[in-house]
């Protein structure tokens, strides 16, 4: 740079000594300041000197042609930066999309057997499912893999060497296989039927040890969840992986391990519908290196080892898939092992002259999974698409510039032809001013085509000589026609005189004009119903007219007026005939240009305004009459405008809002009376009323301010929209009512209801109860008809179990004991019975003497009112023991239940009580009756309820009275 400023520089301004290699700083700059402005002025003249010789043609093509030629240019070098961009975007977005595909579809493969473990063992903690009983626990383990439809097989080894285990052979085939242990290796396959029960034994195995398994061994040595390794199965070889978890007893002894099998070629089948580039591949490996799926059907997963016959497991760096190879070899020198791999990485891979974007995702949980998920994409498919659109946007840019060349070529002679013609009229039209040929000139047309820009100077050429011929033409008459306009216009002021006049006699106001000692000058007015006549104002003043304070007052609005050059109003009143009549004037300065002789003046429009006047008394008389109203009525009330400002309120209001009076009111909003959340509260519901024109009626609220002893005050509130005729918003109203004392009625009300609904409901069932109080026979209808109608409240159950409970040596003891310590002793026993009765939800239904009946399934059915039942006896077995601890004595209780279906109702007028009837209750009875001190008999009904779930003891058959021989069954306890 600075050579070129040397090189432009005057010799004269160049230290050129020879102890000088380099010109002097400081002379270089004044060269610079000193140059610099003529080089641009001389530089811009030049360029304007070129352009004036340029023709129109080139100016339009040349820039046109070089514009068009930079955008073509850089479109295209964009639009290959854009596709290099697009393809590392498009790699990591096809990677992601892909990973967390796979990511999610391993965590809900990985999730289920864990589910299935933990669902299994708290079943056998809970004893809910019976480890000896190896059919039962088959078929729990088949009705899970019908809701587990990814979990292959469901299983369970016990120390012992047993093994039973429910397995999917294909979409409907089940297996359920079992191995009896106790030094038995025997091992057994059967089929399964729709209830997943083993039918028909398929096959028999021999040299079989659950214990010895890897899935036992590893769930053994954690301690808990936990994956094995992955592993070929025992029947058949396919490689699986088993989430386990052990079981213990109570002392913290193992007892076995669950478990259930993902097989891998499930996520083989899953990798190889990916959608993934045609030539890509995914597989997963350990971070040992050994394959657990892979994308690719060629790919081996396990090979025959040498000489031992049994599978092997295949390293990913050993594959048959030479990519596969390539790429574990690559992440192998990367990161060393695979375990390195702290979070997913993308790579750039470039293997047999082709070039591939690689990922590898990490994925791991706490059970032992530790894996990798490796996705290989070429490179070439995803940018084959993108290097076309590359190619054919440069052929397009390229046709584009030669096409755009054509046309501004073709533009530029459309545009510059008219131009020139143009040119060529207004040269000659400038040539033939002032001589004989201009007016032939100026009848020459251009013709209008083309571009609309050139038709439209072309047409303005054209008026624009037209009008010149019309202005020679137009000199002529231009006199002529003014004397004529002159002549209008001074007809037409004589008849705007003559309408002012006829105006000012129509108008119902009084006009005058006054100077500013309220002289009159004018009275424009001839309105008969004047004080005075016209003739008789002019030249006299107010003090003439007026009595002198009202004369004054006059005087002093004029010269008010005068001197603000402002309009002034005032209303005054007049005597006429004995009465009064009020005018309302309007005192507006006469505006006049400054001259000397100018005299201050006023112009006085008055107007009779005693109906108004009249009106507004009595308007105001009404208000009177409507306060009067207000402040007399026991409501509060009160009024906004719309936009909700107090307009007013009545007095009762003013008070409960603790203001003076009710004109304290006005003005002010709810912000001024009310704390800020309350106040917009309300504004919002007063908005909404307004908007909606939905008035909101009879809400009960508590006051925001209390009484004065702090009580809680309840108001009635009640507010309605204003509109006008037209509809438009004017306001609400408000009407508020205390209703306190009636709230307080309505609560007492309330708790004396609910005292008696308690009652009722310790006497009858609630169902019952509730038919009692809705029936329409509740009525007293006259003194022989009491309480209730006739008509019974009774209702059929078909299945209901009925407990009788009785205590042994009862008799005996009350005739040993006071009668009080009696009843305390048995008010202490059936207490308890009645809690258990509350706990399992059944019904008591009464006592007798020290006899206890309860019933379960009504009066709402259910349908494990027997378990219910069971559960409660077995629960009074042990009060009556804990009784007996603190009594020190030895009460024994009989109980008997049964089955089966009853009515139960209310009868009777009086003294109402819920019974039931029917034979189910007669043999309930019986059972008791007929049963042994410290044990519960039940009927062989009831035994078919409680026999998969209880452990009970056949009796026999006995003789029950009424019903012959029955057999019945002794109820142990719980399974």
């Amino acid at each position: 740079m600075e050579a070129s400023h040397e090189d432009n520089c005057p010799i004269s301004t160049i230290d050129t000594s020879p102890n000088d290699a380099l010109p002097n700083p400081s002379n270089r700059s004044d060269c610079l300041r000193t140059q610099h402005p003529k080089s641009m002025i001389s530089l811009t003249r030049q360029v304007a000197k070129i352009a004036r010789r340029l023709p129109l043609r080139i100016v339009l093509v040349v820039p046109f042609t070089v514009l068009v030629f930079a955008a073509v240019g850089i479109t295209g070098l964009l639009s290959v930066r854009n596709g290099q961009r697009a393809i590392g975007k498009l790699a990591t977005q096809l990677n992601n999309e892909i990973t967390d595909r796979i990511e999610e579809t391993l965590t809900t493969y990985l999730d289920a057997p864990h589910k299935i473990d933990r669902l299994n063992v708290e079943a056998i903690r809970l004893g809910l499912l019976d480890i000896e009983d190896k059919e039962a626990l088959g078929q729990q383990f088949w009705q899970q893999l019908q809701a587990f439809p990814r979990v292959d097989r469901i299983y369970f080894g016990d120390e012992r060497g047993g093994f039973v285990l429910a397995g999917r052979e294909s979409e409907d085939d089940f297996q359920i296989r079992i191995a009896p242990g106790l030094g038995d290796e025997k091992f057994f396959i059967y089929g399964a039927d729709d209830f997943g029960r083993p039918v028909g034994r398929i096959e028999q195995l021999a040299g079989f040890d659950p214990r010895e398994r890897p899935w036992y061994e590893s769930a053994r040595n954690a301690r808990g969840a936990t994956w094995s390794e992955i592993y070929p199965i025992f029947t058949d070889g396919t490689l699986a992986i088993a989430a386990s978890e052990p079981v213990y007893d109570r002392a913290g002894d193992l007892v076995g391990v669950v478990a259930a099998d993902l097989d891998l070629p499930q996520i083989d089948r899953f990798l190889e519908n990916l959608e993934i580039a045609k030539s890509g591949l995914v597989f997963i490996v350990e971070d040992s290196g050994s394959l657990v799926a892979a994308s690719d059907p060629n790919s081996q997963l396990v090979k025959a080892a040498n000489g031992t016959g049994q599978p092997q497991r295949i390293r990913a760096i050993d594959s048959e898939v030479p990519l596969m190879r390539a790429s574990t070899a690559y992440l192998s020198d990367r990161f060393g092992d695979l375990a390195s791999v702290g979070s997913s990485t993308l790579s750039r891979l470039t293997w047999d002259g082709n070039r591939y974007f690689l990922s590898v995702t990490p994925i791991s949980d706490d059970r032992g999974i530790d894996w990798s998920v490796v996705v290989v994409i070429p490179e070439a498919e995803l940018m084959g698409d993108i290097q076309q659109n590359t190619r054919e946007a440069i052929a397009i840019c390229v046709v584009a510039f030669v096409v755009a060349g054509v046309l501004d070529v073709l533009a530029s002679r459309w545009v510059v032809r008219p131009i020139q013609r143009l040119s060529s009229a207004s040269q000659a039209i400038s040539r033939s001013a002032g001589r004989k040929g201009f007016r032939k000139e100026l009848n020459r047309q251009i013709h209008e085509g083309g571009i609309q820009e050139l038709v439209l100077l072309a047409r303005s050429f054209n008026q624009m000589a037209a009008q010149l011929r019309e202005s020679f033409s137009a000199w002529e008459e231009t006199n002529e026609e003014l004397e004529v306009r002159v002549q209008e216009r001074t007809a037409s002021l004589e008849n705007a005189q003559a309408e002012l006049r006829a105006l000012f006699t129509a108008m119902p106001e009084f006009i005058f004009i006054k100077d500013a000692n309220g002289r009159y000058l004018k009275v424009a007015s001839t309105d008969p119903k004047m004080l005075y006549k016209t003739d008789e104002l002019v030249n006299k003043t107010e003090y003439d007219v007026f009595e002198p304070s009202q004369a004054k007052e006059f005087v002093r609005c004029i010269r008010e007026a005068l001197k603000t050059q402002q309009t002034v109003t005032i209303e005054y009143k007049l005597p006429k005939k004995g009465q009064e009549e009020w005018f309302s004037a309007s005192i507006s300065p006469i505006l006049e240009g400054p001259t000397a002789n100018a005299i201050p003046k006023v112009i006085w429009v008055a107007r009779n305004i005693t109906d108004r006047k009249q009106a507004e008394e009595k308007l105001q008389e009404q208000k009177h009459y409507l306060r009067l109203i207000l402040d007399n009525i026991p409501q509060q009330v009160f009024w906004k405008d719309a936009n909700l400002f107090f307009k007013g309120c009545n007095t009762n209001w003013a008070k409960a809002a603790h203001l003076e009076s009710p004109d304290a009111v006005r003005g002010k909003t709810d912000y001024d009376l009310l704390p800020l959340e309350v106040a917009e509260e309300f504004r919002k519901q007063d908005r909404k009323i307004i908007e909606t024109k939905e008035p909101q009626l009879h809400i009960q609220a508590i006051k925001q301010k209390p009484g004065a002893n702090g009580e809680k005050i309840w108001l009635d509130i009640n507010k309605i929209p204003i509109y006008d005729e037209q509809g438009n918003s004017l306001g609400i109203i408000g009407v508020l009512d205390d209703i306190t004392e009636r709230k307080i009625s309505e609560k007492a009300l309330k708790d004396e209801q609910e005292k008696s609904d308690k009652l009722l409901l310790n006497i009858l069932p609630a169902p019952i109860a509730e038919k009692l109080k809705n029936t329409q026979n509740l009525e007293i209808k006259n003194s022989n008809f009491e309480g209730r109608s006739e008509a019974a409240i009774a209702e059929q159950f078909d299945c209901a179990t009925i407990l009788f409970a009785d205590i042994v040596g009862f008799t005996p003891l009350s005739a040993k004991m006071p009668a009080t310590e009696l009843v305390n002793l048995l008010n202490q026993i059936f207490s308890k019975f009645d809690r258990l009765a509350q706990e399992y939800n059944l019904e008591k239904i009464k006592t007798i003497g020290d006899a206890y009946m309860v019933a379960g399934g009504l009066p709402v059915p259910r349908n494990d009112s027997a378990e219910a039942i069971a559960n409660m006896a077995l629960d009074i077995q042990e009060a009556i023991e804990e009784v007996n601890s603190y009594i020190g004595r030895n009460l024994s209780i009989r109980i008997g239940i049964n089955t089966g279906p009853v009515v139960a109702g209310v009868i009777g007028l009086k003294k109402f009580s819920y019974d039931l009837w029917g034979d189910t209750v007669n043999v309930a009875s019986r059972m008791e009756s007929s049963g042994e001190p410290g044990r519960i008999q039940v009927t062989e009904k009831t035994y078919n309820f409680l026999k998969n779930r209880y452990i009970l003891e056949e009796r026999g058959h006995i003789f029950v009275k009424g019903k012959g021989e029955m057999k019945t069954y002794w109820l142990i306890d719980r399974k």
